[in-house]
């Protein structure tokens, strides 16, 4: 049980104010929250698995210079089709609905992947040698953390019209993806 509280307290408080809680207040404004909430924890539960279950290996195989490549150039290509793109009204009134589960648990999944929670979580397991408790602890912290992200961007959505909010949720994209990018150069 401790390996359980530790966790969620060390990976909620990694994870307040990271991207991915912005990651999730820019999709929250685009998708219905439901679906933002449940890519969310697919997506969470699947990362603390891979940290609990596999540790390092994907580091040792996927250069994290292709992860940030890839994952920087997707949130720029998300704010890009969220400025440009059709309303959800839009959308229904033609009867295309997309994906948006698939759409917030890859690009959810590529901005955490290798994420300092998630090698805070690899290390937990190693410390507590508990991988169940520490992986639901940690789920459950991402979860609820990037939840808090998703009511916000849903609220804030409510109060301001269509257009600001897909300029701003672009912005974040946009800006997200730029500096994902701009890390690469820094380093």
């Amino acid at each position: 049980m401790q390996a359980l509280l530790t966790t969620f307290i060390i990976i909620a408080v990694a994870e307040l104010g990271d991207k991915t809680q912005l990651l999730t207040f820019g999709f929250a404004t685009r998708y219905p929250l439901w679906e933002v909430i449940s890519a969310v924890f697919c997506a969470s539960a699947a990362l603390m698995a891979i940290a609990v279950l596999l540790g390092g290996i994907i580091n040792q195989f996927v250069p994290q210079t292709f992860i940030s490549l890839l994952a920087g150039s997707l949130f720029i290509i998300f704010g890009i089709w969220t400025m440009f793109g059709k309303g959800e009204e839009e959308e229904a009134a033609e009867g295309g609905k997309g994906a948006p589960f698939w759409i917030v648990f890859s690009g959810f999944l590529l901005a955490e992947l290798g994420d300092k929670t998630q090698i805070a979580t690899l290390a937990l397991s190693a410390e507590y040698g508990a991988p169940l408790f520490v992986w639901a602890g940690a789920t459950a912290a991402m979860v609820a953390v990037n939840s808090l992200g998703a009511l916000t961007g849903k609220v804030v959505g409510r109060f301001l019209p269509e257009r600001a909010v897909k300029l701003f949720g672009a912005a974040i994209f946009i800006l997200f993806g730029l500096a994902t990018l701009g890390d690469l150069f820094i380093w």
